[in-house]
C-alpha cells in the first residue's frame, strides 16, 4: 500500500491544493484543473481532490522537515558549505534562526491547516448526505500522520490559521497533538471503508500509541533509566495492524514523490532532504552507515557498509535497498510512513519491556526474516538487538533522535557544547518565521 503525490503544489497556497485531476467533472473546467477556487471545495465533488491535495501538503512537509531533523541525528551529515545545516549536525536543534529548520516550518503549518480544513468540509460533505467516506478516512489518516510528526519533531508549535495568528500550544502539552490524532485515525476507522484505508489507519492507531508513550519517556526529562516503551494494549493494536497487513507481506504505507512533475520538493527545492542529499550535496548519508567517497572528498558515498548486527559480513540489506532506490530518485526520495516492520518493533520493546524474551525473539525474528538474515536466539544483548533493528528498519523515519537521546548514544558529529549534548530531550523549536509574525508570540 502506498499514497502517491500527484500535484506539483505552490508554495503559500492554502486553498486548492488538489491532486490528480476527475475525468468529466464540471469543476475542472479550467485551464490548470489541479488548482480550484474556494468556492469549489465547496462542492462534493472535490472530495477526492482534496484529499489528494491533503496528501501533497503532508508530503511535502515531511520531505521539508525530514532535512533538518535527520540531518540532527547519525542519519545524515553535513558535507557542503551552508553553516547551518552544520549547526544541525553538530546537534544545535533549538536555535530559531537556523534558516532550514525556518525554511521548513511553513510547510509544516501549511500542512496542518490544510488537513484541518478539509477534514472540517469532508466532515459537512457526509452530513449532508454526501458520499464521501473514503476521501475523508484518507484525510483523517493525513491529519494523524502530520499531527503525530509535529509532536515527535518539535517542542512546542502554533497553529495559526492564516493570517489569524495562533497562541503557543506550550511544551508541556505536545503530548496532545497524539490525542488529536488518535481521535482523527478513529473516526476514520469508523467509517469502515476498508482495504488498504483501513490497514494503514489501523497500524497509525498502533503508532501513535506508542509515539506518545515515547513521547513521555523524553519528556519533562529522558527517562534513561528505563527507556523501553511497554503495554499489553501496544502489542494487541501492533498485532491487529499485522493480522491486516499479512504477516510477512514487508507492507508499507510510503509517502511517494513523482519525478513526473517538475519542482515537486517545493518551490524552495533546497528544503528537501533527497535534493540536498542527491543533488545539491550538502548533506550526506551518515558515515555510521556509508563509506564516503574519496573521489569528491566525502561529498557522496561509495559504498554501503552498515553491516547486520548479526551477519557481520552482511550489508542489511533493507537499509541496502532503501539507500540505492533513494539515491536513484534523486530529488523526489520518498518517506515511508507505516510499515509492518515498524508494528514488529512496537511489538517487540513492548515484550522485551515486560520481560518476555520469546515473545520478543519472535517479532525481532518476524523482521529478519524478511531480509533473508540469520534468526536471533540471543546471539548479543536483546537491547542491543533491538536497538540495532530500530537503528535499519526506521532509517530516515523521523524515529532516530528520539532513540539517540533515550539511549545515550549521541550522534558522532555532537559537540560537547551543543544542545543536544547539555538539554538531552531537545527538538526543533518555533522558528523565525513564526515568531516574528504571530504577535502572541511577541512579533507581529
Amino acid at each position: 500500500m502506498s499514497g502517491r503525490w500527484n500535484l506539483t503544489l505552490p508554495a503559500l497556497l492554502v486553498v486548492g491544493l488538489i491532486g490528480a485531476p476527475l475525468a468529466g467533472c464540471n469543476l475542472l473546467e479550467a485551464e490548470n484543473p489541479n488548482n480550484l477556487i474556494e468556492e469549489d471545495l465547496s462542492n462534493p465533488q472535490a472530495a477526492t481532490p482534496m484529499a489528494n491535495g491533503a496528501e501533497g501538503t503532508v508530503t511535502r512537509a515531511l520531505n521539508a522537515v525530514m532535512g533538518p531533523f535527520s540531518t540532527a541525528t547519525d542519519e545524515v551529515t553535513w558535507v557542503g558549505s551552508r553553516n547551518a545545516w552544520q549547526e544541525l549536525d553538530q546537534g544545535f536543534v533549538d536555535r530559531e534562526l537556523n534558516e532550514f529548520s525556518d525554511a521548513a516550518f511553513p510547510f509544516v503549518g501549511e500542512a496542518r491547516w490544510t488537513v484541518d480544513n478539509y477534514v472540517e468540509r469532508l466532515e459537512a460533505f457526509r452530513a449532508d448526505g454526501a458520499s464521501v467516506a473514503v476521501p475523508l478516512a484518507r484525510v483523517y489518516l493525513y491529519k494523524a500522520i502530520i499531527y503525530a510528526t509535529i509532536a515527535d519533531m518539535f517542542d512546542n508549535f502554533a497553529f495559526s490559521d492564516r493570517t489569524e495568528p495562533g497562541p503557543a500550544i506550550g511544551e508541556e502539552n505536545m503530548v496532545t497533538l497524539y490525542d488529536q490524532a488518535l481521535d482523527a485515525v478513529n473516526k476514520g476507522l469508523a467509517l469502515n471503508v476498508g482495504g488498504n484505508w483501513d490497514v494503514a489507519l489501523t497500524a497509525m492507531r498502533a503508532s501513535l500509541k506508542y509515539r506518545k508513550a515515547l513521547w513521555q519517556k523524553l519528556n519533562p526529562t529522558v527517562n534513561t533509566a528505563n527507556p523501553l516503551v511497554g503495554g499489553a494494549e501496544l502489542i494487541q493494536d501492533a498485532l491487529a495492524a499485522i493480522d491486516l497487513m499479512g504477516l510477512g507481506s514487508d507492507w508499507r504505507f510510503v509517502l511517494e514523490m513523482d519525478p513526473s512533475l517538475d519542482d515537486l520538493v517545493a518551490d524552495n527545492p533546497e528544503v528537501g532532504l533527497a535534493y540536498n542529499i542527491n543533488q545539491r550535496n550538502e548533506l550526506r548519508i551518515g558515515a555510521t552507515y556509508v563509506e564516503p567517497n574519496p573521489v569528491d572528498g566525502g561529498k557522496t558515498y561509495s559504498a554501503i557498509t552498515f553491516t547486520d548486527i548479526i551477519d557481520t559480513d552482511t550489508v542489511n540489506p533493507f537499509l541496502e535497498a532503501f539507500l540505492t532506490q533513494f539515491t536513484d530518485d534523486a530529488q523526489y526520495g520518498d518517506v515511508i510512513s507505516l510499515s509492518e516492520r515498524e508494528m514488529h518493533l512496537i511489538a517487540a520493546e513492548a515484550e522485551l519491556a515486560a520481560g518476555n524474551v520469546p515473545g520478543f525473539t519472535t517479532h525481532i525474528n518476524h523482521i529478519r526474516a524478511m531480509d533473508d538474515l540469520t534468526p536471533y536466539s540471543g546471539q548479543v544483548e536483546p537491547l542491543e538487538m533491538l536497538k540495532h533493528a530500530r537503528q535499519v528498519n526506521l532509517f530516515l523515519q523521523g524515529r532516530r533522535l528520539a532513540d539517540h537521546y533515550r539511549f545515550q548514544e549521541p550522534s558522532p558529529e555532537w559537540v560537547p557544547s551543543s544542545t543536544a549534548m547539555q538539554q538531552p530531550g531537545t527538538f526543533l523549536p518555533i522558528t523565525f518565521i513564526e515568531l516574528s509574525a504571530n504577535p502572541l508570540l511577541g512579533g507581529g
